[in-house]
């Protein structure tokens, strides 16, 4: 069954009863109601604590979505979940590194989730946190994520399945991500050879910083998974789930490699960008020798006629300038054809 996500604005009548899953989208303006029950418990959140959350309402599990935590909302969390204080306080703002922690009645635990931003052209870290209890999935971040505005859920789950398929978004969200690393890795290739080395070599430093940024990003994340995989069978309902949790570590490795080779591709264009304005730097030096070389012998000879000393010669025979003159410029012309044979020039 299909279910159906609706955002109502301030007063409007409530949406007809689907015939699947019912989201909500709580805010001090709109609500979406499934049957009476549910508009009890929809209202009481309304009247008691106004906040942005997502929750989908079904038989076996509940999915809260809340998006820059007040404290009225980790007063609501404490209450009705039994939160201890210590994680309460870690949900008050990003925290500093991941980690997964198993209490009693659900499982904690902190995604980094990497968002490119336009302007910097680079991924920046973004932070899930994520509470895993027998009946409900809580997700709650510091900013508006995209892959967890548009999701929905498809069809009734258990809370493991409902975290595997949060967890799969978020996944197929960071792989459609990588699209744009592809793009400027590719489109850095085609500009390689066209004499554009020094805008090449700008393109490719950002780019490098944007892979390091993200890799340093997605490799936090493995570890979170293969520890959620061992201690989720609390909150499973049965031993069959936990393969849901490995399937995302599987996941989690393709985007790790795609990166490494997306690095390892940069690197190489790099490597051939730098070898050709190496080519190219020794090429104008090489020009540079072979003019110094030319010029410096006439230089010096210049400077010996024109030191004003008696016995210079040709100094008293007429035409004597021009004669050194023309036999400087027949040796030039010399040289210049000798170092053309050879393929110095």
């Amino acid at each position: 069954m299909n279910a159906q996500r609706q955002e109502i604005k301030q007063s409007t009548k409530p949406s007809r009863e689907p015939t699947g899953l019912c989201f909500f989208y709580i805010t001090s303006k709109t609500s979406c109601f499934r049957n009476a029950a549910s508009i009890a418990f929809s209202y009481l959140l309304y009247l008691t604590y106004p906040m942005q959350t997502t929750i989908s309402l079904k038989k076996a599990a509940y999915w809260v979505d809340i998006t820059n935590p007040q404290e009225k909302h980790l007063e609501w969390l404490k209450r009705e979940f039994n939160i201890h204080q210590v994680i309460i306080d870690e949900l008050r703002g990003p925290s500093a590194r991941p980690r997964t922690e198993v209490y009693k009645d659900y499982i904690y635990f902190i995604y980094y989730f990497p968002d490119y931003d336009q302007k910097e052209e680079t991924s920046r870290r973004a932070e899930i946190d994520f509470l895993v209890t027998k009946n409900h999935v809580i997700t709650v971040h510091y900013e508006d994520i995209e892959a967890l505005r548009d999701f929905s859920i498809e069809k009734d789950e258990n809370p493991l399945k409902l975290l595997y398929y949060i967890i799969q978004a978020l996944l197929q969200f960071q792989e459609r991500q990588l699209r744009h690393i592809r793009e400027k890795v590719e489109a850095i290739g085609k500009e390689l050879f066209k004499n554009k080395e020094k805008e090449v070599l700008r393109r490719i430093s950002r780019l490098k910083r944007d892979i390091s940024e993200y890799r340093i990003i997605v490799r936090h994340q493995r570890p979170i998974l293969e520890s959620l995989a061992e201690k989720v069978l609390p909150f499973a309902g049965t031993s069959a789930d936990i393969p849901y949790m490995r399937d995302l570590v599987g996941d989690q490795l393709k985007i790790v490699h795609q990166l490494d080779d997306y690095r390892q591709a940069i690197s190489d264009f790099e490597d051939t960008n730098n070898q050709i304005m190496n080519l190219k730097i020794n090429d104008v030096m090489k020009t540079f020798t072979i003019l110094s070389f030319l010029t410096f012998p006439f230089m010096l000879i210049s400077a010996l006629f024109a030191m004003d000393t008696p016995g210079i010669p040709l100094s008293n025979v007429e035409g004597g300038f021009w004669i050194v003159v023309g036999a400087m410029a027949v040796t030039m012309a010399t040289l210049i054809r000798y170092f053309k044979k050879k393929g110095w020039f």
